[in-house]
């Protein structure tokens, strides 16, 4: 059984290479997908737009979810919060509950783009020691100069090997999934087109991972979303 160890509702566009195979998947959200600060409702329509994606969408794949984040309480942003030895094991047993031996861990990269994409990579990392399985991580939208606003997506500072897949297939689902996430259109706006470029051009490649440390330049702090100083310091203490 491959698991997908995610932040967001909506990260699962940056994997789809590695959800287009018959194997058991398991998806695991670690986030509600809105900001402490949210309304109920604004909560309430995210959790079902995210339900009906993924019933329509990724269920008939093989795969089943879980929806920690939101079971949890933990508001998109400040996942780093919630690492600590506690939530792993709660994230491990959901594992153990599907009774499957685990084959792949997969999430995305410690890179400094969203810090709760960081948090997702140290949770992942973890749980693939306690598993014995290996990791896949996939790099999202790192800054690529530090004086500016930039950044690269699905375009890793430290490659691995370049991964062959379905591109028709590929492409088909993230249009599906892009569209569907309609409370994500600024993102997908954004990030679209650059995603959709990759998916049917380029050689797509997973994220050598990197030490937890200090990243030059963090996209999330340049952006003002959060301290870098203050996300390692979850990361590297609570566990």
């Amino acid at each position: 059984m491959k698991v997908f160890i995610l932040a967001h509702q909506d990260d699962e566009v940056f994997l789809l290479p590695y959800i287009l195979s018959p194997e058991k998947k398991l998806f695991i959200y670690l986030t509600n997908g809105v900001s402490a600060e949210s309304s109920l409702f604004k909560l309430e329509s995210r959790t079902a737009e995210a339900t009906y994606v993924f019933e329509k969408n990724l269920a008939k794949l093989n795969s089943e979810v879980n929806w920690w984040g939101l079971e949890n309480s933990v508001p998109e942003g400040e996942l780093h919060r919630f690492v600590s030895i506690g939530n792993l094991a709660s994230i491990e047993e959901v594992i153990k509950n599907q009774g499957e031996r685990v084959t792949q861990i997969l999430t995305t990269t410690f890179e400094g783009a969203h810090q709760d994409h960081d948090a997702a990579a140290v949770i992942s990392r973890k749980l693939a020691v306690v598993f014995l399985a290996s990791t896949i991580e996939v790099s999202t939208y790192p800054q690529w100069f530090s004086k500016v606003y930039s950044f690269k997506v699905l375009s890793p500072r430290y490659p691995s090997k370049s991964f062959n897949f379905d591109r028709l297939r590929t492409l088909r689902l993230a249009f599906r999934l892009m569209a569907s996430y309609k409370s994500q259109r600024a993102t997908w706006i954004g990030l679209g087109p650059a995603t959709l470029v990759v998916y049917a051009l380029r050689k797509y490649r997973a994220s050598t991972p990197q030490p937890v440390r200090l990243v030059t330049p963090c996209f999330y702090e340049f952006r003002g979303r959060a301290l870098q100083s203050e996300v390692l310091k979850h990361l590297t203490s609570n566990t």
